[in-house]
C-alpha cells in the first residue's frame, strides 16, 4: 500500500524544494557561468554521453540509498539487539562541550541554523551534482557521487554497530550523570515540522559519526579539489560546511565525536572514492 502523506509533511517538502530552487538560480550562473550551462545544453551529443558515462556512478549510488531507506527500522532493530551502546561513553570523554556551544550562542540563530541544517544542507549536496556536470570532464562528478555512496555505507554499518542518542537526549539515557548540563532540543522545540521531514530519513539513534558532518566535508574537500574550475564555488561550499558543522551541535542533535569522526569519514570516503575512479 502506498503511504499517503500528510498535508503539513508536503508543504514543508515544497518550502524546502522552492528554496532550493532559489539557491540553483543564484549560483548556477555565479559559480559555472551562463555561458558554460548553454554551451553543453546545447550538444545534444554531448550530453548523451555524459550521462551513459556516468550511469554506472549514479546506480551505485542509488543501490546504497535504498538499502539504507528498505533496511532503516531494521538496521535500527539490529543495532539495540547487537550493538554497542555508546551515549554514555561518549559523554565522559566530552562532557558539557555540546551545553557549551549552545551557551555561547544566542538562542535566536535558531532562526538560521534550523534552515541551514535543512535547506543549506539539501543545496551543499546537490549543487555540485549538477554544476559538475559542466565541467570539463566528468572525474568530479564521478568521485564526488562515488564518495556519497562511500559515506552512506560505512555509516550504515556504523548505524547498525553503535547505538548512541545525541546530546538532547542524554539525559534520559539509563546510566547517563544527571548533573550534565542540559542540551535543548532547539530544533524539535522550533522548528516541529522539520523533524517529521527529517524522521523519514534517519532514526534518533543514527549519530555516531554525523552523516551530515561527513556529506558536507566530501563536498567541501571536492570543492577545493575543483577550485581551479570553479573558484567561486569554494567559498559557498566552506561557509554553509562550517555552518551545518556547527548546526548539528548548536542543535543539539549531535556530538562534537560524531563530528570528529564524520570529518574522518569523509577523508576517507574521498580517498576511496580517488581509487573507485581511477
Amino acid at each position: 500500500m502506498i503511504e499517503q502523506l500528510p498535508v503539513e509533511f508536503l508543504r514543508l517538502l515544497g518550502v524546502v524544494l522552492a528554496a532550493v530552487v532559489a539557491a540553483f538560480a543564484a549560483l548556477l550562473p555565479a559559480c559555472v557561468g551562463r555561458d558554460r550551462v548553454r554551451s553543453v545544453l546545447a550538444d545534444r551529443e554531448l550530453l548523451r554521453e555524459r550521462a551513459r558515462r556516468i550511469a554506472p556512478y549514479v546506480g551505485g549510488l542509488a543501490l546504497v540509498l535504498a538499502v539504507n531507506k528498505g533496511l532503516l527500522r531494521r538496521l535500527e532493530a539490529f543495532s539495540f539487539e547487537y550493538g554497542y551502546r555508546a551515549t554514555t561513553a561518549i559523554y565522559a570523554v566530552e562532557g558539557d562541550l555540546v551545553a557549551a556551544i549552545q551557551d555561547a550562542i544566542p538562542q535566536a540563530a535558531v532562526y538560521y541554523f534550523g534552515p541551514i541544517y535543512v535547506v543549506g544542507y539539501v543545496v551543499l549536496l546537490s549543487f555540485p551534482l549538477v554544476a559538475y556536470a559542466f565541467a570539463r570532464n566528468l572525474r568530479p562528478l564521478k568521485r564526488l557521487i562515488a564518495a556519497y555512496a562511500v559515506n552512506y555505507a560505512f555509516a550504515i554499518a556504523c548505524y547498525a554497530g553503535v547505538v548512541a542518542y545525541g546530546p538532547r537526549s542524554y539525559r534520559d539515557v539509563p546510566g547517563a550523570d544527571q548533573s550534565a548540563a542540559s542540551v535543548e532540543p532547539l530544533l524539535l522545540d522550533w522548528f516541529r515540522g522539520v523533524t517529521r521531514l527529517t524522521a523519514r530519513v534517519n532514526v534518533e539513534t543514527n549519530v555516531f559519526p554525523s552523516l551530515h558532518t561527513a556529506l558536507s566535508v566530501t563536498v567541501l574537500l571536492a570543492a577545493v579539489f575543483t577550485h581551479e574550475e570553479f573558484p567561486r564555488w569554494t567559498p559557498v561550499a566552506a561557509f554553509l560546511t562550517a555552518s551545518i558543522v556547527v548546526a548539528t551541535m548548536f542543535l543539539g542533535i549531535h556530538w562534537a565525536t560524531d563530528v570528529v569522526a564524520g570529518t574522518a569519514l569523509a577523508a576517507g570516503s574521498v580517498a576511496l572514492a580517488n581509487r573507485v575512479v581511477d
